[in-house]
């Protein structure tokens, strides 16, 4: 305990200013990429009905929005080792988010995932309008959380049950070619139910913590799954730890932090919020087993970024990042898109 009464006799250790804003950074970067992404592929989809316009290339990146057709792709690669043509950006992607969790939790979701950012700054818009946010007891929270599990259990057996001849052929068809595009309709054409849907969840977001990421989200409950094996935690030291529960306060999904070791909970997103506002430095620290290998912010924040670049241009030099769907296929699938339905 010596380090800790050092700590409180020189009022709490200086917090590392940089530290905080490089998450914020990092999310708006790819919040920013979001939006670009969105207005290219815009582009893409009015060239599609206008027969006199050249077509301008699909951005592949799209492909990151579409998780169940991911998740059949990577079924489809661990059944026959063939990496589909169709969406290959998808699964790179969708990959890569697995591997991530898998070696530095699921940071995704804190870092990168631009639904992920809406909901975490809805839900301090609501702190800061109705002066804080609701805490469901547990007899009402724990259900819920169930639900995003039964949405993943439901997918992952009605795709794993699936041969890899009807793999294939939902990978291959019509339906999933231009799922992208009836994604995109069915929010710029969106309906009246779809609005109130919309308008419900994002209700819900002001009032209740990551309402969205702690209940419904099936890519969140698969990435905190695996991030169960990850080496990667925050962990307490309990000689430095003064139990002030800062901690347990900061951190976005109500984990008990200043009660744990470790934190091997699937809800941990790697946010840092515990450490930043840990008052004795050392007590808290995101890293492995061995103390030698700790995360800053900063050395966390390279390594997502520069994780998504060096996926994205080796899936381009490797041939696995464009699909092969042509312009013309996709202008003939555009033009009776209402007549495709999902098989």
């Amino acid at each position: 305990m010596v380090d800790a009464r050092e700590g409180i006799s020189q009022g709490f250790v200086k917090r590392d200013r940089r530290a905080m804003w490089i998450r914020p950074a990092v999310q708006f970067g790819f919040a920013f990429f979001a939006v670009l992404l969105c207005i290219e592929f815009r582009g893409f989809i009015l060239s599609l009905g206008d027969p006199g316009r050249a077509v301008p290339p699909r951005p592949a990146a799209v492909d990151a929005y579409l998780p169940i057709s991911s998740l059949l792709s990577l079924t489809y690669f661990f059944k026959t080792g063939i990496i589909n043509d169709v969406r290959p950006a998808g699964l790179v992607i969708f990959s890569l988010t697995l591997v991530l969790a898998i070696a530095v939790r699921r940071g995704f979701c804190s870092w990168a995932c631009p639904f992920g950012t809406a909901a975490e700054y809805a839900h301090r818009a609501g702190r800061w309008l109705f002066g804080g946010n609701i805490v469901p007891p547990k007899w009402i929270d724990v259900p819920l959380q169930s639900l995003k599990y039964l949405l993943l259990g439901f997918f992952v057996y009605q795709i794993a049950r699936m041969p890899a001849e009807g793999l294939h052929g939902f990978i291959h068809g019509s339906y999933n070619r231009i799922a992208d595009v009836k994604m995109y309709l069915f929010f710029s054409n969106i309906s009246a139910i779809g609005i109130a849907v919309l308008a419900v969840l994002g209700v819900l977001s002001l009032l209740i913590k990551n309402f969205w990421c702690r209940y419904l989200c099936p890519y969140g409950a698969l990435l905190g799954l695996f991030s169960l094996v990850s080496p990667t935690a925050v962990r307490r030291d309990k000689a430095a730890c003064v139990g002030c529960g800062a901690c347990t306060k900061a951190c976005p999904n109500r984990i008990a932090v200043d009660r744990k070791e470790s934190v091997r909970s699937t809800l941990c997103t790697a946010c840092m919020s515990c450490i930043h506002v840990c008052k004795v430095a050392g007590a808290l620290e995101l890293g492995g087993v061995k103390k030698k290998l700790r995360f800053s912010a900063t050395s966390y924040a390279l390594i997502t970024v520069l994780a998504f670049l060096v996926a994205a241009q080796a899936a381009r030099s490797a041939g696995y990042w464009h699909s092969s769907t042509t312009p013309q296929f996709y202008r003939m699938l555009y033009s009776r898109i209402s007549q495709i339905a999902h098989p």
